[in-house]
C-alpha cells in the first residue's frame, strides 16, 4: 500500500505543479474568496497546530513510546524531506500569495513574504496524518478531517490558494508513504541479516 501511495503523492504533487504553477482564475479564485471571508474565531488557531513542524516530531514520539520505531523513524524524517522538496519547490515556481493577486483578508501569522506553493503546514499535516492512520486506522475518519481542518484554516488566514494546500497535502502524503515504505523494508532486510 504505502508504494501505491507514495507513487500517486508524487505524480499529484509534480501534476499540481505544473497545472497550478500560475495565479488562480474562475473558480479557484472564487472558492478563496469564500473560504477566506468565512467569519473567524481563535478556535480556526487549533487544527493549523496540526500543520507546524512540531507534528511529526510528535507522531514519532508517540510510535516510539508505542513500540513501532521504525514507522517513529519515518515520522522524524518526514519533517526534513517534506520541507526541503516544499522549500524548493518555492524557490523554483515563485508563485505569488494571495495578498498580491485578489483582496485578501490576512488573520493570525499568515506570512506575506515568500511564495506560496505549496503549503508547508498542509504537507506536514498530511504527512504526520498518514503515519498515524496507518499505525491506527480507526482514527483515520477523525485525523482525514483534522488534517482537511489544518489546510482550510490556511487558506482563511490568506495564507495560501486552495491549490497550494492540495499540492501541500499530496507532497506530505507522498513523502510519509516513501519513508514509511523505505523504513519499513529497511529493518526487514536487518533483521534477515541479524
Amino acid at each position: 500500500m504505502d508504494a501505491t501511495v507514495a507513487a500517486c503523492g508524487a505524480v499529484a504533487f509534480l501534476a499540481s505543479a505544473v497545472a497550478f504553477r500560475g495565479t488562480p482564475r474562475g473558480p479557484e479564485l472564487r472558492l478563496f474568496g469564500v473560504v477566506n471571508e468565512w467569519p473567524d474565531t481563535r478556535l480556526h488557531r487549533l487544527p493549523q497546530q496540526v500543520g507546524t513542524p512540531w507534528a511529526p516530531p510528535l507522531v514519532g514520539a508517540a510510535l516510539w513510546l508505542a513500540g513501532r520505531r521504525r514507522e517513529a523513524v519515518a515520522a522524524f524524517l518526514s519533517l526534513p524531506a517534506s520541507k526541503g522538496v516544499e522549500v524548493a519547490v518555492k524557490k523554483v515556481l515563485q508563485r505569488p500569495r494571495p495578498l498580491y493577486e485578489t483582496p485578501t483578508v490576512l488573520r493570525d501569522d499568515a506570512p506575506v513574504e515568500g511564495p506560496s506553493f505549496p503549503s508547508g503546514h498542509a504537507a506536514l499535516a498530511a504527512a504526520a496524518a498518514y503515519l498515524v492512520c496507518r499505525a491506527a486506522p480507526p482514527v483515520t475518519l477523525p485525523v482525514a478531517a483534522l488534517t482537511t481542518a489544518s489546510s482550510l484554516v490556511r487558506v482563511h488566514q490568506g495564507a495560501h490558494w486552495p491549490s497550494d494546500a492540495l499540492a501541500g497535502t499530496a507532497l506530505g502524503v507522498g513523502v510519509a508513504a516513501g519513508l514509511r515504505l523505505s523504513v519499513m523494508r529497511i529493518g526487514r532486510l536487518s533483521d534477515r541479516s541479524a
